[in-house]
């Protein structure tokens, strides 16, 4: 995976060289990593990655100091999943692509209780994909930098997704 970042960045568009040489390596390190890619003529054309989070992380700090007591009860229990990125090259978007990578990213962590992400407030196409799976707003607003845009941040009961165990 680490060999392809320059058809990781040609598909995460708005990247920086600092995402794909220094954070993506640091993120493939994060307890239960994994990475999915969407494939098309040897090409990828769409990814999805994450980890489970956990104290000491930047993101999963900076969301737990935004949420409130109650909200880290239930979506910060341990195992949870952050969704770090899921990026879809833009002639392959509008066919799919992005639910199934999401879905199958998801079902890697058949244990995990919650799962949570950060999207920009104003990504359309997102907030749709992931309100339409089931996603809820837990903290509607959130600059990641002071002058930053705002995100939202989204959370997922993965149990509650599965369905009761069977007996």
């Amino acid at each position: 995976m680490l060999a392809r970042r320059a058809e990781i960045a040609g598909v995460w568009t708005w990247v920086s060289d600092e995402r794909v040489n220094d954070i993506l390596p640091r993120h493939t390190g994060r307890d239960a990593f994994t990475f999915l890619a969407a494939v098309d003529a040897g090409h990828i054309v769409g990814f999805a990655y994450g980890y489970c989070g956990g104290p000491g992380q930047w993101w999963h700090d900076a969301v737990r100091a935004a949420m409130t007591p109650a909200q880290r009860r239930q979506w910060l229990r341990p195992g949870h999943v952050e969704l770090a990125e899921l990026h879809v090259a833009p002639r392959w978007r509008r066919r799919g692509l992005g639910g199934r990578l999401h879905d199958e990213l998801l079902a890697s962590y058949p244990e995990a209780p919650t799962s949570l992400l950060s999207t920009q407030t104003g990504n359309a196409p997102a907030l749709a994909l992931y309100e339409a799976r089931g996603w809820v707003t837990v903290v509607p607003e959130l600059r990641f930098a002071s002058s930053g845009e705002p995100y939202a941040v989204l959370g997922l009961d993965l149990a509650g997704t599965r369905g009761p165990t069977p007996v």
